[in-house]
């Protein structure tokens, strides 16, 4: 497959505005001490909730709709729901998407850079015995791996600090970002060289923001590297404790994710790869307490294909959907 990137459309039929999503996304930790929580800026939580819907009458058996990016007014009700929790301390969160290297032939220009915000970098690994005509993919070097959490924790740890781990999530859950989070008064005797060594951090590793969230708000504080960025200062957010629930599903019961798509025609095939690609990057940075990352049997209505897979190993995943509503293609880490 050459082509390395192919546009999905964004859940509300709309460009993905890329300041936006700072403010409405969720930042989805396990925190050292403090346990598995959500918090969220957007200002829309603030509001009165939306009525629910009616429900319809239950007609009998009705087969249950594949697991689609839910809308994100059912997401922000179900924060809604949810008892607010009020932190104690501060808490730096770094972003941990590393620059993403798309799968290519080796013949064509390698995209070391999918951000956006400066002009792409050409990178042409050599690939040693390679004959003349001879069309191989060229795989990415850890420099470039998308999976960044290991070494931004480490850069964290090194300080002396706990390091918890998360993600942040789209406003519609259609898209995953690894994060590591360090606690202020642990990083550092002060808090502004807290922030220093954590935005000292995101930049070495191509981050666009450094995210501090405690009693005081929540800031965004772009590193530069990314224009579009907003700085946002003491917004308003709600932290809400985070029960084990499927990470693909807009609410908090038990179910389990379904499939989209299936083995029938080519568009019903892209649809599943598509989602599958989306549930194990889902599963990458999150823990699922509905199926734990497990194969599950078919629902009675459904085919023996498709069904709930095994999550995909972190090595292995090869695509992912970024919060420029894009789905990438890339090289596998090796």
């Amino acid at each position: 497959m050459d082509t390395h990137h192919s546009h999905r459309p964004h859940p509300q039929d709309e460009p993905a505005d890329i300041a936006a999503t700072w403010r409405d996304q969720q930042i989805e930790l396990v925190l050292p001490g403090v346990g598995a929580i959500t918090a969220c800026a957007d200002p829309r939580l603030f509001q009165d909730p939306d009525p629910e819907p009616r429900a319809e009458p239950d007609e009998g058996f009705r087969r249950r709709e594949p697991t689609t990016p839910p809308d994100p007014g059912q997401v922000r009700a179900t924060l809604q729901a949810r008892p607010p929790l009020e932190l104690e301390h501060t808490w730096l969160v770094v972003p941990a998407l590393g620059p993403v290297l798309p799968t290519q032939q080796s013949e064509g220009m390698i995209v070391a850079d999918l951000s956006g915000c400066t002009s792409p970098g050409e990178l042409r690994p050599g690939v040693p015995g390679r004959e003349p005509g001879v069309r191989k993919p060229a795989r990415s070097s850890r420099e470039h791996w998308w999976y960044r959490v290991p070494s931004v924790a480490a850069a964290l740890r090194v300080r002396g600090t706990m390091a918890g781990h998360g993600a942040l999530v789209g406003s519609g859950r259609e898209w995953f970002e690894p994060a590591v989070a360090a606690r202020v008064d642990l990083l550092a005797a002060h808090p502004d060289q807290a922030l220093e060594v954590a935005l000292n951090v995101a930049r070495e590793h191509g981050q666009a923001a450094v995210i501090r969230l405690g009693p005081a708000g929540l800031d965004v504080i772009p590193t530069g590297a990314d224009p579009r960025v907003p700085h946002l200062e003491a917004i308003d957010v709600l932290v809400t404790a985070r029960p084990p629930r499927c990470p693909l599903r807009g609410t908090d019961d038990a179910e389990p994710c379904r499939p989209h798509g299936g083995p029938w025609i080519e568009a019903a095939q892209r649809a599943q790869v598509s989602w599958e690609a989306r549930r194990s990057q889902a599963l990458a940075v999150q823990e699922c307490g509905v199926c734990f990352g497990e194969a599950l049997p078919p629902e009675p209505d459904q085919p023996q294909l498709p069904r709930l897979a095994l999550r995909t190993p972190v090595p292995f995943i090869d695509r992912l959907h970024l919060r420029s509503g894009e789905e990438v293609r890339i090289d596998p880490l090796r």
